[in-house]
């Protein structure tokens, strides 16, 4: 289904075939020209913008949580992506919240990430419920032992799931990871073969 939110691009075209409408009705019948007529056009664009501008949509939310938190990875702050992160969070190896969350700032306690490259991603949207696959390269910073023990940088595949809660907010409560450097693996196979 279309949404005038997510995309007000339709809003502006149907203004510009209402301006045209107007100039050919003026055209061919003059005696019918009111100069107020022009503001129907401009009226219609205004609130295609104002659309935009003031309404965010479930799908705008998941990609500022998703933005958010890889910009808060490459600040190691630990306390940023907690804020996006469900109370009832639970994959296939963290079992809770404090459990991800340790892992998590255990990462950060020293150098880790410089930037992430997001190359793909695909959001599957229901009322409550999001799933994103998301595919890009991680470059670890110079400093980190992953730069020196492993390599400057690798592609990954994770998969987020989100729940909009009952305060109308999307949380992560679910991250899988997928794929490193195009080699199918899981939580269990990453925490053996490193000592992340």
């Amino acid at each position: 289904m279309y949404n005038i939110f997510e995309k007000p691009w339709m809003l502006l075209i149907a203004a510009v075939v209402v301006l045209l409408i107007i100039y050919v009705i003026q055209a061919i019948k003059p005696e019918k020209r009111k100069k107020w007529h022009f503001f129907i056009p401009l009226i219609i664009a205004i609130s295609a913008f104002a659309a935009d501008f003031f309404f965010q949509t479930d799908r705008e939310n998941i990609n500022s949580i998703i933005k958010s938190c890889i910009k808060a990875s490459k600040n190691e702050d630990a306390d940023t992506i907690e804020t996006f992160v469900a109370s009832d969070y639970h994959d296939s190896l963290h079992q809770s919240k404090p459990e991800i969350m340790i892992y998590c700032r255990a990462v950060f306690s020293e150098p880790a990430v410089e930037r992430f490259i997001k190359l793909n991603q695909s959001i599957e949207l229901s009322s409550s419920k999001a799933k994103v696959l998301l595919k890009g390269f991680l470059f670890f910073d110079k400093e980190s032992r992953f730069y020196k023990e492993l390599k400057p940088a690798i592609a990954v595949k994770l998969e987020l799931g989100l729940k909009k809660y009952s305060n109308k907010k999307w949380q992560i409560n679910r991250v899988e990871i997928l794929e490193i450097d195009n080699q199918t693996i899981d939580w269990d196979n990453l925490l053996s073969t490193t000592t992340w």
